[in-house]
C-alpha cells in the first residue's frame, strides 16, 4: 500500500466517527488485522455485500447516501439472523482518490455507524471502477441464531415494512436495473414528491434490527428480502422443506407505490423486484399475538402475508383463495446459466 493510501485512510477513515471504540473490538484501524473478543455465549456472525457502480446504483450517486445504503444493506442481513452489530470492515476501491467524493461518503458513514454502533475495524483501498465491499460481524447467543431452516408447517409468514417500494426507486430514479423488467410508472410516479419518497426508499434502507432482537424467541425462520419476496421465501421453502401460500391481497404497500403504480406493477414490484430489505419472518400461529405485541413495542410495521404448508413450492391466493400463476423469478446478476 503506498503513503498516499496511508494518508487517505488516516485522513478520511481512522476518524472518531468511524473507529469508535466498543467492547469486543480491542484493536481496530491501524494494524494488519483487527483484534475482536467473542463472549463465551455467543456466536460471530459474518455478512459481505459488494456493490458495483452502475450495477447497483447509478454512476455519480450522492457519496454521503451511498455510503449509508452500503452499510445499511449488511446490517439487514444481521438483522434476518437475530444478531446484534460488532463492526464492520471496508473494501473500496475508487477511479481517482477525489477529496470532496471522500470526504462526503466517510462522513455518510460515521453517521450510520455512529447510528447503529457498529464501527469500522479495518479495510483495504485500491485503484480502480468504484466499487464497495463491507463486510459486517455480529453477535447473537449461541444456538438462537435465525436461519432460513426453522420454518415449520402451519407457521404464519410475516414481513416487515413495506414491499415493492426498492423495485419502484429504481425506477422513479431512472436507475437501470437488472431485473426481469423496469417497473412501469403512472404520472404521479414522476413528481418531485414520489421521487424523494422512493430516493429516501433506496438510500436509506432500515436494517429492522430491534424486531429480531426483541421477539427471537419467537420467530422459526427469517430472510431478509433484498431478491424478491417470492425468491426469498422461496430460500426459507427450499432450506426448511416445506411449502408457502401468500395471499396477494395482504401485501403492505407504501402509500407512495399505491400512488405511483398500477396494481399488477405493484404487485411485480413487491415478488420480483427485490432491493426492499425488509425481513420475511415465520412465526408458529400459536406465538404470533406475542410477536405482533414486540414488534408494536419496536415500532416496526409486520404484516402477516400467508401460511407456512406441507405442499412444496410457493402458492399466490387471490381474495377467492384461488391461486394465481405468477412467474417465479427474483432479481438475479447473472442472465445465463452456469455452464
Amino acid at each position: 500500500m503506498s503513503q498516499l493510501e496511508f494518508e487517505i485512510i488516516a485522513r478520511y477513515f481512522n476518524q472518531a466517527g468511524l473507529g469508535f471504540s466498543k467492547p469486543g473490538v480491542d484493536l481496530g484501524i491501524g494494524d494488519d488485522c483487527a483484534l475482536l473478543s467473542i463472549p463465551q455465549d455467543q456466536q460471530l456472525t459474518l455478512s459481505m455485500d459488494l456493490l458495483v457502480e452502475s450495477v447497483h446504483f447509478p454512476a455519480g450517486a450522492d457519496p454521503a447516501l451511498l455510503a449509508t445504503r452500503a452499510l445499511a444493506v449488511n446490517l439487514s442481513d444481521l438483522a434476518a439472523m437475530g444478531s446484534v452489530p460488532l463492526c464492520f470492515t471496508l473494501g473500496l476501491s475508487l477511479p481517482e482518490p477525489d477529496p470532496d467524493w471522500l470526504q462526503a461518503f466517510s462522513t455518510g458513514l460515521a453517521e450510520i455507524a455512529s447510528r447503529y454502533i457498529c464501527p469500522l475495524a479495518g479495510g483495504d483501498l485500491s485503484r480502480g471502477p468504484l466499487s464497495i465491499a463491507i463486510q459486517v460481524q455480529g453477535l447473537v447467543p449461541t444456538g438462537e441464531a435465525l436461519t432460513r431452516a426453522g420454518a415449520q408447517v402451519g407457521d404464519s409468514i410475516y414481513v416487515t415494512g413495506t414491499l415493492g417500494d426498492g423495485a419502484i426507486a429504481l425506477a422513479s430514479l431512472g436507475i437501470e436495473s437488472e431485473s426481469a423488467e423496469k417497473i412501469s410508472l403512472c404520472a404521479a410516479g414522476e413528481t418531485e414528491q414520489c421521487r424523494e419518497y422512493f430516493g429516501e426508499a433506496f438510500y436509506n434502507p432500515v436494517p429492522r434490527l430491534e424486531i429480531t432482537q426483541r421477539a427471537r424467541q419467537w420467530i422459526n425462520s427469517a430472510i431478509d428480502i433484498s431478491d424478491g419476496l417470492l425468491g426469498d421465501l422461496g430460500h426459507i421453502v427450499e432450506r426448511s422443506r416445506i411449502g408457502a401460500e401468500v395471499y396477494l391481497s395482504q401485501l403492505p404497500f407504501s402509500e407512495a407505490a399505491l400512488c405511483c403504480t398500477t396494481d399488477s406493477e405493484r404487485q411485480r414490484a413487491a415478488l420480483a423486484g427485490g432491493d426492499d430489505y425488509e425481513l420475511c419472518l415465520t412465526v408458529a400461529a400459536e406465538n404470533c399475538g406475542e410477536f405482533e405485541e414486540l414488534a408494536d413495542q419496536a415500532q416496526t410495521r409486520v404484516t402477516k402475508i400467508g401460511t407456512i404448508t406441507d405442499k412444496q413450492g410457493i402458492s399466490c391466493l387471490d381474495e377467492q383463495g384461488e391461486r394465481v400463476d405468477l412467474p417465479e423469478q427474483s432479481y438475479s446478476h447473472f442472465k445465463t446459466e452456469v455452464p
